[in-house]
């Protein structure tokens, strides 16, 4: 049987869910209905929705009339790229397999550490606005590119 692991919301996306109700204003009942709505009627909780169910919720919370979501779409692809590269670079995330989601979590947290680190900004790539990322994913290149000329 090939079954699909799904990873829980995160804290820091219930937490953010959380504030977003508040922000909102959402009375419980159409809470709980969002909550249904985003997990497919498997759950009303926010404690047992999914990371991807989460991200949705969230995006859908943060741009209602989805006014954002070309921006949105270009920064995704962006930090997929920043993924790749960290994955071809020595000390970081290479050679690791990028297709196993729980060891791609593991990746994304090194990887926000290193940038802490040593990155241009100093901050984790969901906190980086578009011009922060494209810096990022500039060092990134430099620092593969290196790599690959000294091998």
């Amino acid at each position: 049987m090939n079954r699909k692991l799904t990873l829980p919301a995160t804290n820091e996306q219930k937490q953010l869910i959380h504030r977003l109700k508040q922000q909102h204003r959402l009375d419980e009942d159409t809470y709980r209905h969002l909550i249904r709505q985003y997990s497919g009627g498997r759950t009303s909780t926010s404690a047992e929705l999914t990371k991807e169910e989460a991200r949705q919720m969230i995006s859908r919370l943060l741009d209602p009339d989805g006014s954002n979501a070309q921006g949105e779409k270009r920064k995704y692809r962006l930090v997929c790229r920043i993924y790749r590269l960290s994955c071809e670079i020595s000390g970081l995330n290479a050679p690791y397999d990028v297709d196993d989601p729980v060891e791609r979590e593991m990746n994304i947290a090194k990887l926000n550490q290193w940038l802490r680190q040593y990155g241009a900004c100093k901050k984790p790539v969901s906190r980086q606005n578009y011009e922060e990322l494209n810096a990022t994913h500039r060092q990134l290149k430099a620092r593969a590119n290196k790599e690959r000329k000294q091998s």
